[in-house]
């Protein structure tokens, strides 16, 4: 028993350390107010990498035989190199896979880790823990992904648009439904896995009986019905160990996420649907690496990395949007060294591994660190699917006080299913914890900044296609980046879950607000190939640097099916190959040679454009210009 009683410290003890613990602050400021500058470790990093990788691009243009590029064009490349970014989109494991084929062939030109920034959202986001988890090898990729493995067990795979999923899920109740769910969660109780079975088998069969007016019509399944198929696929109750065996595996998962969420907990820390979430996906990761390395701290993990050590990668910027105040399309970033905003509202970064420390008017209170788990982080920027866990608690309670009571039961099991999960209070003192929580809020009370992001101590993120902003574009453009040219890869769902270019469109707009214009084709019907936009060389407003080009990469069809659902939560060998072969094939434009050999142009345009003379581009560059570029 003593033995027994030991084994049991020693998980106990692995398990809270994956949790935040208090560390002594340190004597210099958290808090870095954003006026006009990077913070120093960025600044440096990418000065060391300028030097590391300066040989990528200039391998690359040497290739290129049909640009014929001559001695005075590549000394003034060495002297003056483009800055590159990369921008990947959101949509789920489809946006995942064609974004590792598209850095892949990057990878293959050379251009990958020539490149400063990789900012990604949503299934771009998970791209970046992947190459976190890889030590920034490109062609490691995916190994240890459980591609086959359901992403959220028990959960069934269906074709619907993010926006469809966002929409449902935000549903308000009435103060009737509010009074109901609360009543029936406390009467909620479980003696028995047969006495669960049996329940949902009454109620699902009692709903199937009732009358057409408690269907869902919009989508033309009984919200019990929904519930079987996920946990009885083949629609029959037959009590067989089989059956048994499956349904006890699902709820094992959820179980087990319970209890890896809450060491969080018991530190005192609020726990949302994100921390879930977060635990799901490195679950789909084949080797734990949170035993092996007692945290999963993103600022920890990118530190220890070789390669970034070396500064011989790009940056990877995980982004969100905040919610506070109900706010729109506000972008909050993570990077390996600081969590913040560029946005005129707040302009306010804390150290990356200080975050979830309590700061109050810019002081260091209590310090703690591995709070930044990859993780969450990662669910954070990836947060829509949270609403496909809610979309399935509303379908329930917008149909019957019965199915609401199942769907209970089975939320209740997994660790989820208290009334607290979801936002269905108007007191303001109660956190929506279907968004991510951050609280402690880093700039709680912060001087100088009285706003709804400083006047509460938590923040609100999302998964930024909840507003629209499903390419992470914005944390780019800013002057402070200097970029000169930005890798666009666009796997938003728009029709036929084939982007149109929407999204984009979308971005410009807002970009509109601060004045930096960028025009976008309005007849464009096909986007088989890259567009680059703003070649013209326009200065920022306000600034001596020239608006970075924009190449647009659009997931479309070039010979093989990529058109997947973004909530596809499995995919076999074979579909994997052909999500990456398409990858590569949106980057190099089929493998176009002439393409390859225009990107030079391209990319160094932004170089020849800073020369005081007009003749600065040959023949072949012009034609290229014309061929490629709307401006």
């Amino acid at each position: 028993m003593q033995k027994v009683f030991i084994i049991y410290l020693a998980l106990l003890t692995l398990s809270l350390a994956t949790a935040p613990f208090q560390v002594q602050c340190p004597s210099s400021p958290l808090i870095r107010e954003a006026k006009n500058e990077l913070c120093s470790e960025e600044s440096l990093y990418l000065r060391t990498k300028e030097i590391k990788t300066k040989n990528k691009l200039m391998d690359f243009l040497e290739s290129l035989t049909e640009a014929k590029f001559n001695s005075k064009f590549y000394k003034r490349v060495r002297k003056d190199p483009p800055k590159l970014g990369i921008a990947i989109s959101g949509g789920g494991y489809r946006s995942m896979l064609i974004g590792t084929g598209f850095i892949t062939q990057m990878n293959d030109y050379g251009l990958f880790e020539y490149s400063d920034y990789i900012a990604g959202l949503s299934g771009g986001s998970w791209i970046l823990m992947d190459l976190v988890v890889q030590n920034f090898e490109v062609g490691s990729l995916l190994k240890e992904w459980d591609l086959d493995e359901d992403l959220l067990p028990g959960i069934p795979e269906f074709d619907i648009s993010e926006e469809d999923i966002v929409t449902n899920a935000k549903k308000e109740y009435s103060e009737n439904d509010i009074r109901i769910k609360k009543r029936e969660v406390k009467k909620t109780q479980i003696t028995s896995f047969s006495e669960f079975y049996d329940q949902v088998e009454l109620v699902a069969n009692t709903i199937g009986e009732r009358s057409e007016e408690c269907r869902l019509t919009k989508r033309n399944l009984n919200p019990l019905t929904r519930l079987k198929r996920i946990f009885f696929p083949n629609n029959t109750f037959t009590e067989t160990d089989a059956k048994i065996e499956t349904f006890k595996t699902v709820l094992d998962f959820y179980k087990n996420l319970h209890l890896k969420t809450k060491p969080k907990k018991m530190e005192g820390f609020q726990i949302s649907f994100t921390d879930y979430w977060g635990k799901a996906i490195v679950q789909r990761l084949k080797k734990s690496f949170e035993v092996h390395n007692h945290n999963f701290s993103f600022s920890k993990l990118v530190q220890s990395s070789k390669k970034f050590k070396e500064c011989s990668v790009p940056i990877p910027i995980f982004i969100a949007n905040c919610k506070n105040g109900l706010l729109s399309n506000v972008i909050f970033e993570f990077t390996p060294f600081e969590f913040g905003s560029w946005e005129d509202i707040l302009r306010l970064f804390v150290k990356l591994p200080y975050l979830g420390s309590k700061i109050v008017l810019g002081k260091a209170v209590k310090c703690v660190n591995n709070f930044d788990d990859l993780g969450f982080i990662t669910a954070t920027s990836s947060s829509i699917f949270n609403n496909v866990l809610i979309f399935i608690w509303n379908l329930a309670s917008q149909s019957s006080r019965d199915a609401m009571k199942a769907l209970n039961m089975v939320m209740g099991i997994f660790g989820l299913g208290k009334e607290e999960i979801f936002s269905i209070s108007k007191d303001s003192s109660r956190l929506e914890t279907d968004y991510a929580v951050y609280q402690p809020n880093p700039f709680y009370l912060y001087p100088g900044k009285d706003n709804v992001l400083t006047s509460k101590n938590h923040l609100y993120l999302v998964d930024g296609g909840e507003d629209g902003e499903n390419i992470p574009l914005r944390t780019l453009v800013i002057p402070e980046r200097k970029l000169d040219v930005i890798f666009v890869l666009d796997s938003s769902s728009d029709i036929d879950n084939y982007p149109n270019g929407s999204k984009l469109k979308r971005i410009f707009e807002k970009l509109d607000e601060e004045n930096i214009h960028y025009q976008f084709p309005n007849n464009v019907k096909t986007f088989s190939h890259p567009i680059v936009i703003g070649c013209n060389a326009i200065k920022r407003p306000g600034h001596d640097s020239f608006l970075p080009i924009i190449i647009y990469h659009a997931n479309s069809y070039h010979g093989h099916v990529s058109n997947t659902s973004t909530f596809k939560i499995t995919y076999n060998q074979s579909e994997v190959e052909s999500m990456l072969l398409t990858g590569r094939e949106v980057f190099s434009n089929d493998y176009d040679i002439h393409y390859k050999n225009c990107l030079g142009c391209i990319l160094t345009k932004r170089t020849m454009d800073r020369l005081p003379k007009k003749k600065k581009f040959s023949p072949f560059c012009l034609q290229c210009f014309k061929d490629y570029c709307y401006s």
